[in-house]
């Protein structure tokens, strides 16, 4: 926290929010201390502390000012001898990572209490001391956030962090505690007693206290005596439709000054059945009908002098912004209506528990604001919610873009009737409600200023659509130039795996397969994502670049050294010994080189020089196709494949000197631990994909042997080659325009894409399942795979689904429900083929088929859940004339085979009768969905 961060915090706000999460432990200490008290803390938790102990002295080493509330009561202290100042105290808190805790608990008196912030106590700060959201003994049950990503983070942090990396609270002494007192006052005023369960910190302190009557929230404020704690029962008052919103209350009081409310904890009770997260859409949903509620009852008007002062509870706000602000809403003061607002309707304050539905936290809840402002909020908080977007960019985004609330009435009229002044005055003022309710401990520094500066930008008049050259043209481009790019380096790939499948034994293709995948996942492992980082950096990139080039390079040395050595164990392990153990040890030869290309790749991609980016990829994929294909014909066998790889990879690294200066190696210890923050996730994120899709070759060269695994991998290949080289290609291609798409317009567009792709790629699989027993013409070693062939281009229709839904997905901002989606792929396809593998390759297919049929249903369930727009009832329709289209293909291929007496493997078959079959699949799309091919020839152009 910055120092003036914990100035605002203690003399401009009134409500000091941002004292009571950070000093929420002290309900576990003394309810009154007689004597002087000691703080040893960091700096951002003393002054909070010391609100809640006005006769405490801090001691601080001086390394930071954070503005304290009384200065004259801080003492510097190196930690070595006992200041003279801080005499003999009745209480001590220490922070036993940052003292010598002995020498502080030497200064509290006899019979007074010490508590430490360490490695020991049953009390656990989660996640650190600086942030404690949770405060809970080991075994009582904790507050889980909604959606299954978001718990199972939680649940996992939580399950770690109870080793020694979550601080511990201990206390010494016999005296009552603060929660003593609570519990006491609130057993008389209720009739109950209770225990204490754990705490929640957030706007105030909320003690979770379990009672023979079922568990209570007690909400409780530390730093501010004088806070109204019970702002939903004058809300109750003014709008009687909210009582079905809000909490029942038990009890209420002060204890030590200090004000409390207890009410009911939701949910009471769960079942062994009941997940235990509701669903975000029910959460919305409730949001929305409270807004609906609030806004239906005035309270009155606004007057002269109320934009001033709406703007002034911004404390988070520099006050020459917020006078500007007031300038621009006061065209508010003109008496227009006004009534109560919450100020913070998202899911995380929804509670639901069976039918009932509860929103808490009405801490930023006012009466004066502009009737219904809560639909403007609400409609941002839902926008952006899972994403990086600001809800102030979302929320100025009506302005221009008012139709997303055409049905709303703010401030006593339609959204959309209102002039574009009006609609920025009552767009701002939402943007002061939302900013009103954090803090510099929340937002940080430089998320404020990115807030502040998204208001600037939209204080001018909307922006012309931009040009054609500009930056987001240039970027579609570029995705075109990428996908061009992919094309021509998986053609090169496909055409040695043929030449490679018709000169040598199914056996020695294994062998290929198995050191591709070794090396893959090592490349992957090189940089650890550093080089990726390097799009995302907001230093010295060039620097950066250098460190980059450093740890791929030594991370490459590394892998390929250990790889040398265990390559005979690895290959021995598959089933692969035979040759296995120096593909692996050639193909590592090439991940320093690797390394280094992907900076120079990287450095490219960040400076949207794409043309450029893909010069070294496709040149060095043909050239080192041509090697391998060589090699391979003058019978070198697999090892040609390896020189091929070897001359690629050096030939890469070469070209991206060409194309752009060569980045020498250096090293930067910030610059480092930057990357790796980042590219450590992109890099888990890549190696789980590869994982996924490579988990068969594994468990089939395990279970079956090299040369089933050489059978399996041909077919899986070509069977994967649409996948590759036409979805993978049109979602990079329209990922770009799904990005740009807003509200209900993005799911429209998705439905649009995926009937594209989806057209795209069916002849191709349904012609791979059709001729697969063509693949004979490669040798009758080949023979066992050609009804895995077939089930594989099954399987990769159903591949392409999952794959532009995830796609849809990361547009809409939820890239946590695609890894999610990935994650939960990569188990069920591990548990499916240990089950299958010993049964063949054929089982393997069928296994594959299974599960990405489960994984394809699973995500247009989950595009509909998060996707706005997205009609699956559409999707079907607007696929018909494909599926139209497939049936006329096979009947065609079918009838023509017959009547043609081609019914054996044959070439001519296999190109004259595609040929008409795929012929046949246009027409037939094309006389009845005309209409529908065109728009999708528009939307790709217009990503172009």
């Amino acid at each position: 926290m910055t120092s003036h961060a914990v100035t605002d915090a203690l003399v401009a706000a009134p409500h000091w929010t941002v004292g009571d999460r950070l000093a929420a432990f002290a309900v576990l200490l003394p309810a009154r201390v007689d004597g002087p008290v000691v703080l040893a803390l960091p700096d951002d938790l003393a002054p909070h502390l010391q609100a809640v102990y006005p006769d405490a002295v801090v001691l601080t080493d001086g390394t930071g000012d954070p503005g304290w509330p009384d200065p004259s009561r801080v003492v510097r202290w190196d930690g070595a001898h006992p200041p003279v100042a801080a005499g003999s105290a009745d209480l001590v808190v220490v922070d036993g990572r940052r003292y010598d805790v002995a020498a502080v608990a030497a200064l509290a008196a006899e019979g007074g209490v010490v508590a430490v912030l360490g490695e020991a106590g049953p009390w656990l700060l989660y996640p650190n001391a600086e942030e404690p959201e949770l405060v809970w003994r080991r075994s009582w049950p904790v507050h889980m956030p909604s959606g299954p990503v978001p718990w199972v983070r939680r649940w996992l942090g939580l399950t770690v962090g109870r080793g020694a990396t979550v601080p511990r609270v201990l206390v010494s002494g016999d005296r009552p505690t603060l929660v003593d007192a609570v519990l006491s006052d609130l057993e008389t005023a209720s009739g109950s007693a209770g225990e204490l369960v754990g705490l929640i910190t957030a706007g105030c302190v909320v003690l979770r206290v379990r009672t023979g009557d079922g568990d209570v929230a007690v909400r409780l404020s530390l730093t501010d005596p004088e806070r109204d704690l019970d702002v939903a029962a004058r809300v109750l008052r003014d709008v009687p439709g909210s009582e079905r919103f809000l909490s029942r209350v038990v009890a209420a009081g002060r204890t030590f000054g200090r004000p409390w409310v207890a009410t009911e904890w939701t949910p009471r009770r769960r079942g062994p059945l009941t997940w235990p997260w509701p669903r975000s859409s029910d959460q919305w949903a409730v949001a929305d009908d409270l807004s609906g509620v609030l806004a239906a009852e005035a309270t009155g008007r606004t007057d002269a002098g109320w934009a001033d002062r709406w703007c002034s509870h911004a404390h988070v706000v520099p006050s020459e912004v917020r006078e500007r602000w007031a300038a621009e809403m006061g065209v508010l003061d003109r008496g227009v209506p006004t009534g109560w607002c919450h100020g913070d309707l998202w899911p995380g304050n929804v509670l639901i528990d069976g039918d009932d539905s509860v929103v808490i936290d009405w801490d930023n809840a006012s009466d004066d604001a502009p009737l219904g402002l809560d639909a403007l909020l609400v409609h941002g908080l839902r926008e952006t919610a899972g994403t990086a977007d600001l809800v102030t960019e979302s929320l100025l985004r009506l302005v221009d873009a008012p139709l997303p609330l055409a049905a709303v009435t703010v401030a006593g009229r339609p959204w959309t009737s209102w002039d574009r002044p009006m609609r920025r005055a009552l767009a701002l003022a939402a943007v002061v409600l939302y900013l009103r309710n954090r803090s510099l401990h929340d937002l940080g520094q430089e998320q404020l200023d990115r807030h502040l500066a998204a208001a600037e930008d939209a204080s001018v008049p909307a922006p012309q659509p931009a040009p054609p050259s500009s930056e987001a043209a240039r970027t579609a481009r570029g995705a075109l130039w990428l996908a061009t790019n992919g094309v021509v380096v998986k053609t090169s790939q496909t055409v040695v795996l043929l030449a490679l499948a018709a000169m040598l034994a199914p056996s020695a293709l294994g062998v290929i397969a198995l050191g591709t995948l070794v090396a893959n996942v090592s490349a992957v492992l090189t940089s650890l994502g550093t080089a990726s980082a390097l799009v995302y950096w907001r230093g010295d990139v060039l620097r950066a670049a250098r460190t980059a080039v450093t740890v791929g390079v030594a991370m490459g040395v590394g892998i390929a050294a250990v790889l040398w050595v265990a390559a005979p164990s690895v290959a021995s392990a598959f089933h692969a010994a035979d040759g296995g153990a120096a593909v692996i040890r050639g193909l590592t030869v090439t991940l320093p080189f690797l390394a280094v290309a992907a900076v120079t790749n990287e450095l490219l991609r960040r400076r949207l020089a794409f043309v450029r980016r893909i010069i070294p990829d496709t040149t060095s994929s043909v050239v080192g196709a041509v090697v391998a294909i060589v090699l391979v014909a003058e019978g070198h066998g697999v090892m040609a494949l390896v020189v091929g790889q070897i001359v690629q990879a050096s030939l890469t690294m070469v070209l991206g000197w060409v194309v752009h200066p060569p980045v020498l190696p250096g090293w930067n210890v910030e610059d480092a631990r930057g990357l790796l923050s980042y590219g450590g996730p992109y890099a888990g994120a890549n190696l789980l994909e590869l994982v996924q899709l490579n988990i068969d070759y594994l468990i089939v060269s395990r279970v079956l042997g090299g040369e089933a695994l050489g059978q399996y991998s041909l077919a899986f290949r070509l069977a994967f080659m649409p996948y590759l080289m036409v979805v993978v290609v049109m979602a990079g291609a329209a990922f770009p325009y799904l990005c740009r798409q807003r509200g209900a317009d993005l799911g429209r567009a998705a439905v649009t894409v995926m009937t594209a792709a989806l057209t795209l790629v069916a002849p191709v699989c349904l012609g791979l399942a059709l001729f697969a027993d063509d693949l004979v013409l490669l040798g009758h070693k080949w023979e066992p795979g050609v009804p895995v062939v077939a089930w594989l281009a099954l399987y990769a229709a159903l591949l392409s689904v999952g794959q532009l839904v995830q796609t849809t997905l990361n547009a809409a901002g939820r890239p946590s429900v695609s890894m999610a989606l990935r994650l939960c792929h990569l188990v069920l396809l591990g548990g499916a083929l240990l089950l299958l593998a010993r049964h063949g390759i054929t089982a393997v297919a069928v296994g594959q088929v299974v599960v990405a049929a489960v994984i394809a249903v699973v995500a247009l369930a989950l595009a509909r859940l998060h996707v706005t727009g997205f009609s699956l009832r559409r999707l079907v329709l607007s696929l018909r004339p494909a599926l139209a289209g497939a049936a006329a293909m096979a009947v065609v291929v079918l009838v023509l085979r017959r009547l043609l007496g081609l019914e054996d493997p044959s070439l001519t078959g296999l190109l004259v009768v595609g040929a008409i079959g795929v012929a046949a699949y246009a027409a037939t799309v094309w006389v009845l969905d005309r209409d529908h091919l065109r728009e999708a020839g528009r939307l790709m152009r217009r990503t172009s």
